[in-house]
């Protein structure tokens, strides 16, 4: 039985204010690693049914959960005021990257009643002046209602290159981007790619909305084809050259933490080929007795097909072949899965060297 942000609200007395206990044992609460995605969605679902007004324990725990998404996005997060106070800048949020880009959150569970724009505008510039950072944008989440009129009152004013506005299932679908990409990727770019689809893009030059477009549609269409190939011993091309054994040891070094706990598993197990049941089983095992590989959830099939989704990735400029064998074997039911047997020992090599035998 899943927790609903009305049992969470029962145990916290039921309110959430400003620089009160409640407010923190809350966020506190929704920010444990052990939520997914889908029960963050079904949260932000509830507290749209349910919410009644601006001071709504409903539109307060909104407003914390999405500032909460943003580490799931990559981003340093600090939780805002609930109410402002007049003549202090007091937004509901902020997510931060790391070279000190900065979003300013204005939350909203509905799009009803919205005022003026300025009061978001004036916190983005007030922030910039005092941080001295002038990379400072501001960005309305909106749960319901019709955008159309934010979007022209944004357009209208002097903040249509520093303002933007996504709705809260676009922020869930921008968080399982994320989460896609990251087997293929690794998780640095995994995040910087995703993040960057949150910042003003400068719109006249359209090549540079395409390469955010088509650096993201390569790295999915390559899991695509190695979901679809996944099983399927693929008929080598004759440029897919062999590999030394020092550009092999240069190729691993590069290795996504999923492509790490892939090849661990497929070098410790006593039975080769693997099936991918047994496969995820070990692949999982390494993750949680080597905290340094840095997979934190449960890895699933799309964990398999994306770490080699990302080899696929990263070889075919080189024009180099596949170092893993796969296909699907009927007697057991499922896909099997080896290292080639030239290239066994120096894969066991680098994983010894990794310390993940």
């Amino acid at each position: 039985m899943s927790v609903t942000i009305k049992d969470v609200l029962n145990l916290i007395g039921g309110e959430l204010k400003d620089d009160e206990d409640s407010s923190k044992r809350f966020r506190d609460f929704i920010a444990q690693e052990k939520w997914g995605t889908d029960q963050y969605e079904e949260w932000l679902q509830e507290c749209i049914n349910q919410g009644k007004g601006p001071h709504d324990p409903y539109n307060r725990a909104f407003q914390d959960l999405v500032v909460t998404l943003g580490r799931r996005l990559g981003f340093d997060v600090e939780y805002g005021k609930y109410a402002a106070k007049p003549g202090k800048t007091e937004y509901d949020g902020l997510w931060k990257r790391k070279t000190g880009e900065t979003i300013i959150l204005e939350v909203k569970t509905s799009t009803w009643p919205l005022g003026s724009i300025a009061q978001l505008g004036k916190y983005v510039e007030d922030f910039s002046k005092r941080e001295g950072h002038e990379h400072v944008y501001g960005l309305y989440v909106i749960g319901s209602g019709d955008v159309k009129p934010l979007t022209e009152q944004i357009l209208g004013s002097k903040y249509k290159d520093t303002m933007r506005i996504i709705q809260y299932e676009d922020v869930i679908s921008l968080l399982r981007l994320r989460e896609e990409l990251e087997p293929i990727i690794g998780e640095e770019q995994a995040i910087l790619k995703t993040q960057n689809l949150l910042f003003p893009v400068e719109s006249i030059n359209i090549g540079n909305i395409l390469k955010i477009i088509l650096e993201i549609a390569e790295a999915r269409s390559t899991k695509e084809e190695e979901k679809e190939e996944e099983g399927i011993e693929e008929k080598e091309e004759a440029e897919e050259l062999p590999w030394t054994k020092a550009e092999l040891l240069g190729y691993l070094d590069e290795c996504t933490p999923y492509q790490k706990a892939l090849l661990a598993a497929l070098v410790q197990t006593d039975e080769e080929p693997v099936p991918k049941k047994k496969l995820l089983y070990l692949m999982n095992q390494i993750a949680e007795k080597n905290p340094k590989i840095e997979i934190e959830k449960k890895i699933n099939g799309y964990g398999i097909a994306g770490a080699r989704a990302g080899f696929k990735m990263r070889r075919k400029p080189l024009k180099k072949e596949d170092i893993i064998d796969s296909e699907w074997v009927e007697e057991v039911g499922d896909y099997v899965y080896r290292i080639k047997p030239q290239y066994k020992n120096t894969v066991t090599e680098w994983v010894k060297k990794q310390g993940f035998l």
